[in-house]
């Protein structure tokens, strides 16, 4: 978030203390936010997004320690920066601010050149960490960013069983439509459709795991789970149909693109796939093959379901029964339904 000032938020039960925080963060050239108990804390970081929580430790009802707990509880608070204000210096009391997860303590009655050396400090390290989520956030999907942020540990290889639904989409005709095109002109239309496509599943929620050339494989349900995934799949797969279809190459006029998408949901293991030196966040297992080759056999502008994904959305979108698929590389039939569009809602 870009501002032209830090915003500070700062946390204390005493008038006297928020009003001299007031004056001196101010001199110091930081915007302050202000909330007098611990339940005010909570919803001023919610409405204000401050860069830096200073927090009294003794407040009544819900005291500075419980307030970190509950803000750390929250993965989009782990690289918010708390400083604990106390007058408790006992190193029992400090361990128990660390381990509710302050990253700093300042003892009162408090410095102001010490004060303002903490802050000075902790605002580095979070606009360092605030470039790295920026920096991650081109090469991964931001779920996933932010959960390597919020627990580095669990950058590793391996996973766990989801529930999750997957999607695959291409441009039908690419190969023919980029024969005769110099390099420059198929980077710009890749780049402009790959945008598009990525913006579709990362607004309803899902995390783009890889471009694969003209196409993109995505799933929802992992990192963070929904209980409403395959639905947002399908709206993501609609939007992106339509997205493509305006879509305008500059160096192409008049060409119109159109893509092929498969979606199934089912267990999966989703994780860490790759080497220790150089993985990428994704989902494996059946469902992933047969989303593939779904993808694969949709003419252009189709979206192929398969049954399971089709029984959580049925009364969401309208499909065409395709029956039983006998797709590429698999011996068995899969059912298959083509979402046209969704449903409307009817006046009551």
């Amino acid at each position: 978030m870009n501002r032209s000032r830090p915003r500070i938020l700062t946390v204390d039960d005493e008038p006297a203390n928020r009003a001299l925080l007031r004056k001196l963060l101010g001199h110091q050239g930081y915007d302050v936010v202000e909330a007098e108990d611990g339940a005010a804390a909570l919803a001023a970081v919610e409405e204000h997004h401050p860069d830096l929580v200073c927090l009294d430790v003794m407040m009544p009802r819900m005291d500075g320690i419980e307030v970190c707990q509950r803000l750390r509880s929250q993965p989009k608070n782990a690289g918010l920066p708390i400083l604990l204000l106390t007058a408790l210096d006992r190193s029992e009391d400090r361990a128990r601010g660390l381990e509710a997860g302050a990253n700093d303590f300042l003892s009162k009655p408090f410095d102001e050149i010490e004060l303002a050396a903490r802050i000075r400090s902790l605002l580095r390290t979070k606009a360092l960490q605030d470039r790295l989520a920026d920096l991650l956030g081109q090469y991964v999907s931001e779920s996933v960013a932010a959960e390597a942020l919020r627990d580095p540990y669990a950058v590793s290889l391996g996973g766990d069983r989801r529930h999750a639904t997957t999607l695959f989409a291409d441009v039908r005709g690419y190969t023919a439509l980029v024969a005769e095109q110099p390099p420059e002109t198929t980077l710009d239309l890749l780049n402009r459709y790959l945008t598009v496509v990525s913006d579709a599943v990362e607004d309803e929620g899902g995390t783009v795991a890889d471009l694969l050339g003209d196409g993109i494989f995505a799933f929802f349900g992992a990192p963070v789970m929904h209980a409403d995934d395959p639905a947002r799949a399908v709206r993501a797969a609609l939007v992106m149909q339509a997205a493509v279809s305006r879509l305008e190459i500059p160096s192409m006029p008049g060409v119109r693109l159109q893509t092929g998408i498969g979606i199934t949901t089912g267990e999966v293991i989703a994780g860490n796939v790759g080497s220790e030196r150089r993985m990428h966040y994704a989902v494996v297992g059946e469902p992933v093959n047969i989303a593939a080759r779904l993808q694969a056999a949709a003419g252009p502008g189709q979206i192929l379901i398969d049954d399971a994904t089709h029984r959580v959305v049925s009364d969401l979108v309208t499909v065409q029964d395709l029956g039983s698929l006998r797709l590429a590389g698999k011996g068995e039939w899969v059912q298959a339904y083509n979402v046209l569009a969704l449903e409307q809602v009817r006046p009551a």
